[in-house]
């Protein structure tokens, strides 16, 4: 958690430092659509639907270049539908959903580059980073009503490529709103511990965020 801290601050620190008129924060949320793939097992998973807080602060390069850092609380979670089979007090077997979930909370740290273009500058494209790292996680069986805590089983760092598309909306002169669609893709293997057919657990999150931008 301190190496995390640190690249933090060294990431956000010199954007404190230059001239204000270059340099906007906000405060984003939105919806995160996750999945694993890595081994088969993982890739049968069904992706699930979840959320995520943050904030941010962007830099003016340019009038249509930035750099920008988020830090989000990102909450990933990711589906099992399959089927599992019991045996009754007689021997026989029945089957029924397994309807587990595999929940990841996780800091994320983003640092990519927005183009911006059109008439009005008002789309634009971006790509970069992102560190993230992990708070805790968990495999929940809705049908058994239990809880096993995973945190262990899983590396604390997770790290890949950033890319999006978004939309900017000015609302005044120190008050804008941007809604964008960004891929977060996982290269590192998470897990820490043998994965199933020699294979990988790497993360894979597909966003649609709602920033809020503003001058101080």
């Amino acid at each position: 958690m301190k190496k995390l801290f640190f690249v933090i601050i060294f990431i956000c620190f010199p954007l404190l430092l230059v001239a204000q008129d270059k340099i906007k924060f906000g405060v984003n949320g939105g919806l995160n659509y996750a999945s694993l793939r890595g081994n088969d097992l993982a890739e049968d998973l069904d992706p699930g639907i979840s959320y995520l807080l943050g904030v941010s602060a962007e830099y003016f390069i340019k009038e249509n270049l930035s750099i920008s850092a988020n830090l989000n609380y990102e909450n990933k979670t990711a589906k099992d539908n399959g089927n599992i089979y019991l045996l009754d007090e007689y021997g026989f077997p029945s089957m029924i959903k397994s309807d587990s979930k595999s929940i990841y909370n996780y800091l994320v740290l983003p640092v990519y580059v927005n183009y911006y273009f059109g008439k009005k500058d008002d789309f634009y494209v971006n790509g970069g980073v992102f560190l993230g790292y992990l708070l805790n996680s968990k495999l929940t069986s809705k049908k058994f009503n239990d809880s096993t805590n995973t945190t262990d089983m899983n590396k604390k760092i997770d790290a890949g490529l950033v890319f999006g598309f978004g939309k900017l909306f000015k609302l005044n002169d120190k008050n804008e709103l941007k809604l964008e669609i960004r891929e977060n893709l996982g290269l590192v293997n998470t897990s820490d511990v043998d994965v199933y057919g020699d294979g990988t657990i790497k993360t894979n999150s597909l966003n649609l965020i709602l920033n809020w931008n503003f001058n101080l």
